[in-house]
Formats: structure tokens, C-alpha cells, sequence
């Protein structure tokens, strides 16, 4: 993991030659990124996708920012179907590649879109099809994640596939294959219960070594053209219990064993994954999916996990306040 991107923002003198620097010579659009593990990024506009960049920022309630020593998620549009294994850095502007590698850029394929790492920084580029559709657009915000996916798994969090629901200040999962129920559960559920998001939750390590959790897009909202919304992605809260989900009969709450809960865990971050996996070699899969079980384990071992069942018109929310603290 590079160390430097947490430590740019506590030295001010840094950020604001940067800042000045920048201001002076680049008018990309950029976006800050802040999350509770202390990683931040800048979200910045490249070659021809300002519109494709604003509209990510504002789904996931994003503000305007100058360049402040974040890493930088770099996005650009090129046509994908010939020379793409060209050095991304000679498409950019001499502003945003001032400070970076022109040669050792490694590109993971994810077919829609690369993205393009290197050893030496921890800036990551991200380059689209010029081809502009709305569905593939979409599926390209949801891919281009997987960097703010990997450090949070590098920091002992996991993306999971569970809707965020808040009692009393804490954060809840409730968590489940798509089809199970999530997004009904967070219409049924009553105040002064309040759900935050319905299908992706991103949980990071703090400082203290707590577990927070943020809300993130529904993203087949938008695919699907059902109700679209914002999710204000910097908000967390202290996670305080997860919920399996499973349809059934009546409502019931069933505690989860630690070794049974590590597996459950490990099966809702691997189905967030599974798209950023796609075309890496194997032994970067294997690291990566051992990662997630050790972090999956170690969150088993300290959080409270439970199956709960629900009917289609039962109180639910009532079996897990019998077991809530």
C-alpha cells in the first residue's frame, strides 16, 4: 500500500504548493473523496468526460475541490478498440501529467473501461470508450470504484453487498443477494428507524480500529431507470450489528456463529467484486479474495451476526430490536 496518500492532507505548506500550482496551470473539474479510513481521493475531470465526472460527483453528493494531495482518480475518454495498451499519461493534459510516470503504467481490463496503476504513485487512470451510453456510462461509474474498493480492502474494510439502515446513531447491515429483499426491508421499515442505502454499503476501519460504514448508490437504479436518488457517500456511522437476510414465513432472528458469519461475510463482499476481478492474473485474484476472508474473519470476531427472516407483512424490525443492544 503507498503511504503517502494519507499523509498529503496533514501538511498544509505541501497542499497549498500544490493547490497554487495547479490553480495556475490546470482547469481540470475535480471532486474530493473523503472516507473514515482516512483514504481520500480526488476525483478529476480529463479529456472529454466533465459532463460523465459531474454527474458521478452529484450521485454520490460530491463537492468541488482544488488538487490537495489526495491520490488522483484521473478519467478520460479514448477509444478503447485500438492501440490501448499506448501510455495512458500522453492522452492527458501536460497539467495532470506533469507529476506522473510517462512509461510503467500496468492496465487491468474491465472491458468497458482500464484502469491504469502504477508502482511508483498511487494516482490511478481510468480510461473509457469515447462512445457515449447511458446504461455503459453507468456500469462505468460502478467499475470505476474498484481502486476506492481495493485500498479500503488494503485497510482492513470490505464493499459489501448490504443495505445501510440507522438506529440510534449506529448503522446496521442488512445484507443479501440482489432479489432477497433489501431494498423492500428499507421501504417497510419504520421511523425512528432510517435507511441510508439499499444495496452497496463501503465498511472502513477508523484510527481506532472501529468499524464505520457508508452509504453508496444503488446503481441498477439508474440502469433500470427505477427511482434515481443521491447517496451522500462521505456520511458514516459506527457499525453496530449485520443482518443476513433471508425471505421466509414468519419473522425470526437467528444468531450467527463466528465461523459461519466469516463465510457470510467473505460471499457479500466477493458479489461487489466479482466485476473488478475480471481479467487480473491469478495469483493478484488469490491475494485479493484472501484479503476479504482475513478481513471478514476479523470483523466476524468482534460484530454481532445474525440471520434474519422476513414475511411479506411481518414486523421485522421488532425481532431485531429484541437482540439490538
Amino acid at each position: 500500500m503507498h503511504d503517502d496518500y494519507r499523509d498529503a492532507s496533514l501538511c498544509p505548506a505541501y497542499a497549498t504548493d500544490i493547490s497554487d500550482k495547479m490553480n495556475t496551470h490546470d482547469n481540470s473539474e475535480r471532486y474530493l473523496l473523503q472516507l473514515a479510513d482516512g483514504q481520500g481521493w480526488e476525483i478529476v475531470a480529463g479529456r472529454g468526460v466533465d459532463p460523465w465526472v459531474e454527474k458521478l460527483a452529484s450521485i454520490m453528493q460530491l463537492n468541488t475541490c482544488v488538487s490537495n494531495g489526495y491520490p488522483k482518480l484521473v478519467f478520460m475518454r479514448k477509444s478503447l478498440d485500438r492501440d490501448w495498451w499506448r501510455n495512458p499519461v500522453s492522452m492527458l493534459t501536460s497539467a495532470l501529467a506533469e507529476d506522473l510516470p510517462e512509461k510503467g503504467w500496468i492496465a487491468h481490463d474491465l472491458r468497458s473501461l482500464q484502469l491504469w496503476s502504477h508502482d511508483e504513485v498511487p494516482d490511478v487512470i481510468c480510461e473509457m470508450g469515447d462512445e457515449e451510453d447511458h446504461d455503459l456510462d453507468i456500469v462505468r461509474m460502478w467499475l470505476a470504484l474498484s481502486p476506492v474498493y481495493d485500498r479500503t480492502v488494503e485497510a482492513g474494510g470490505l464493499p459489501l453487498h448490504a443495505a445501510t439502515v440507522e438506529r440510534n446513531g449506529a448503522g446496521i447491515l442488512l445484507a443479501a443477494p440482489g432479489g432477497t429483499g433489501k431494498s423492500t426491508c428499507c421501504q417497510r421499515i419504520p421511523p425512528p428507524w432510517k435507511a441510508l442505502c439499499d444495496d452497496l454499503t463501503l465498511m472502513a476501519v477508523d484510527a481506532h480500529k472501529q468499524y464505520r460504514v457508508h452509504p453508496f448508490p444503488t446503481w441498477s437504479n439508474y440502469l433500470w431507470k427505477l427511482l434515481e436518488g443521491t447517496w451522500d457517500v462521505q456520511h458514516h456511522l459506527p457499525l453496530s450489528a449485520l443482518f443476513f437476510l433471508e425471505q421466509g414465513t414468519t419473522d425470526e432472528v437467528i444468531p450467527v456463529g463466528q465461523g459461519q458469519a466469516s463465510v457470510l461475510i467473505t460471499e457479500s463482499a466477493t458479489q461487489v467484486y466479482q466485476a473488478s476481478l475480471r481479467n487480473l492474473v491469478s495469483e493478484e485474484e488469490r491475494a485479493i479474495k484472501e484479503k476479504i476472508f482475513e478481513n471478514a474473519c476479523a470483523l466476524a470476531g468482534t460484530m454481532p451476526a445474525f440471520r434474519l427472516r422476513v414475511s411479506l407483512e411481518g414486523r421485522f424490525w421488532e425481532e431485531m430490536e429484541r437482540v439490538l443492544v
